[in-house]
């Protein structure tokens, strides 16, 4: 793994204006402004020790570079006349994981942890056992407390890819064919 998650995040910090904005060119030629912020603070390493520590669980490597960085992002809110209305990916602090894991019932059966949210009810999971395992696409969607769907993928490529996507939910794109497209519209 070459571990690019610092290049992703500052390649879009460089793209920001001085409020944090962005315009993004999404589908179908529209424009949007987004906002992007990042925790001005880093997860220390004693943090981060006590976190694994009391999940007995190793975070992988490229999301703890992110976290060792930023513990916390919110990327592209959508800005409406300047207002932030909301939307985007929130990928959480530690202590916003601490805080999703209280509410047990949400992930009954599932041996994950939630990192972040997206799209309106879906939680972005690292599958621990996928972890624990060696496997590489370790990162899964937890959609409305209901489909636990693999992504194929792991943090820093997900990252990469949703900020190249501008937001969008590029891992549906393949379902996406000129055949298909306009019935689902």
């Amino acid at each position: 793994m070459t571990n690019f998650v610092h290049k992703t995040i500052n390649g879009l910090k460089s793209l920001l204006d001085e409020k944090g904005a962005i315009k993004l060119f999404c589908s179908e030629g529209y424009i949007i402004e987004g906002l992007v912020t990042f925790s001005p603070t880093k997860a220390s390493l004693n943090e981060i020790q006590n976190f694994q520590s009391n999940h007995k669980f190793t975070l992988p490597e490229d999301y703890l570079k992110f976290i060792s960085q930023h513990n916390g992002a919110k990327i592209f809110e959508i800005l409406a006349e300047g207002e932030n209305i909301g939307g985007g990916l929130h990928l959480f602090s530690l202590e916003d994981i601490e805080e999703e894991l209280k509410y047990e019932d949400l992930f009954e059966g599932i041996n994950g942890i939630p990192i972040g949210y997206l799209l309106e009810e879906c939680h972005l999971m690292i599958d621990k056992d996928r972890v624990n395992h060696g496997e590489p696409n370790y990162l899964f969607i937890f959609e409305s407390g209901s489909e636990y769907n693999p992504l194929n993928l792991n943090f820093e490529i997900f990252l990469d890819r949703y900020i190249m996507s501008n937001g969008d939910a590029f891992w549906d794109w393949k379902y996406y064919t000129a055949k298909n497209y306009y019935r689902t519209r």
